[in-house]
């Protein structure tokens, strides 16, 4: 596996969000990774292929934008990567030289990392696809254009037609390079937490250290949680994160994750779908019901979880030492709905539910996909960059009634970084 054979090539994996990462090796060349969501590796695992459009420029002749890589889950509405490239970026020469091998490893991560897939690949046309690289021209690397070239290609390819099909280019995947069934412990977090192995430390403690993980998910639930809680440990300390918090009162649970600092509480509910193939080839129609459903739920189970801190003014929890009682009324109570994904035509709908619960309980509740919390908790690695964050986006949702999706353009800071 790569993580193994390269250990000290995993800290510049942590620090993309979803994309390419070409890597070189002693030899000259290269293999490539792709950082991308459990749904687009299994769509890639059961496809055995993905297709990369180089998307022009409709202002200037012979040049283009950058890549779109898509993952077929729907004909009509794939699961897409958008990267853009730049004439004075070394990405867009170690990116160049990796696809126009003959063949190269390639290796799937997803957002926490992990390493889930390792195939041998090869663009299906590739002397094409030197030709074509070798005669197109990029822009020069502007910061303030960045959004502007995103919405660019957005534009161009949600309008592809026919033609442009026959012109995007097929990256097969051959000889898996381990097998694809894989359970992975990551014993990362262990580190960090300084957990004593031999002193019998709490199974269900260690197991949400080690956060278990696989590609497919029949019961997605347990695995999503523990995943909210890794990335919100980006932002705040391990002991401010419990997951699965249960009420002293009736030993049910409050909400599905629950964040307590020296100034905020953040209650979390989170909601996702199995990672199936059959999941994966649902219509559109069908995956965006079953959105709209989770939020409604989602939203009911956080108004009461509100409710409850509201009219008690304290949080009585179990915890693995015993009762602990929490005193919120210095604390400003916040609410978060996560969904596993949320379709750019649907926001409006999908916002509803959680806005009206924000109005009834007069407290900020923000709505984001699992997309938009991995890349919040990367950007904004701290308690103070994260929590203005969400308050933007609860602004954002009052004044237009629905919820934005955020969009970060510069590298991600140091964890713990302050702004």
């Amino acid at each position: 596996m790569f993580s193994l054979d390269y250990p000290q090539a995993l800290p510049q994996i942590r620090t993309v969000a979803y994309g390419y990462q070409p890597m070189q090796f002693s030899d000259g060349g290269y293999c490539l990774i792709i950082k991308a969501s459990k749904e687009v590796i299994l769509t890639a695992r059961a496809n055995n292929s993905f297709k990369i459009y180089i998307i022009p420029d409709v202002e200037a002749p012979d040049r283009a934008l950058g890549f779109v890589s898509a993952f077929f889950d729907d004909h009509d509405e794939p699961l897409a990567l958008f990267t853009p490239l730049f004439s004075d970026d070394d990405m867009l020469r170690d990116l160049g030289s990796a696809l126009s091998q003959d063949n190269f490893e390639l290796y799937f991560f997803d957002e926490h990392s992990r390493e889930l897939m390792g195939v041998c690949a090869q663009v299906a046309d590739v002397g094409r696809f030197r030709k074509t690289l070798s005669s197109t021209s990029f822009p020069n690397f502007e910061e303030d254009e960045i959004h502007a070239t995103l919405e660019a290609m957005t534009g161009w390819y949600g309008l592809r037609g026919n033609d442009h099909e026959a012109l995007a280019f097929e990256v097969c995947l051959g000889k898996r390079l381990y097998p694809d069934d894989l359970v992975i412990m990551d014993f990362r977090n262990l580190e960090r937490q300084n957990v004593d192995l031999d002193g019998g430390s709490d199974f269900a403690a260690l197991e949400d250290l080690l956060n278990p993980t696989s590609l497919e998910r029949k019961e997605p639930g347990a695995f999503q949680e523990r995943d909210i809680f890794t990335l919100l440990r980006r932002c705040f300390s391990g002991d401010e994160v419990f997951l699965n918090p249960v009420r002293e009162d009736t030993g049910k649970e409050l909400c599905d994750l629950l964040v307590i600092s020296e100034g905020i509480v953040l209650l979390v509910q989170a909601k996702d779908s199995p990672n199936t193939e059959a999941s994966l080839r649902r219509s559109i129609a069908r995956k965006k019901i079953i959105i709209r459903d989770h939020i409604k739920k989602a939203s009911r189970q956080l108004r009461g979880a509100i409710r409850h801190v509201h009219i008690n003014d304290k949080v009585a929890i179990l915890t693995t030492s015993g009762p602990k009682d929490i005193d919120i009324r210095a604390r400003d109570v916040f609410g978060l709905v996560v969904v596993n994904e949320m379709f750019d035509d649907d926001f409006r709908s999908c916002s509803t539910p959680v806005l009206a619960v924000a109005k009834e309980t007069k407290r900020p509740c923000v709505l984001v996909d699992y997309a938009a919390l991995h890349t919040m908790a990367l950007h904004l690695p701290s308690e103070g960059m994260f929590l203005g964050g969400l308050i933007q986006i609860f602004e954002v949702a009052l004044k237009h009634g629905e919820y934005p999706k955020p969009r970060f353009t510069k590298k991600p800071p140091e964890r713990g970084a302050e702004t």
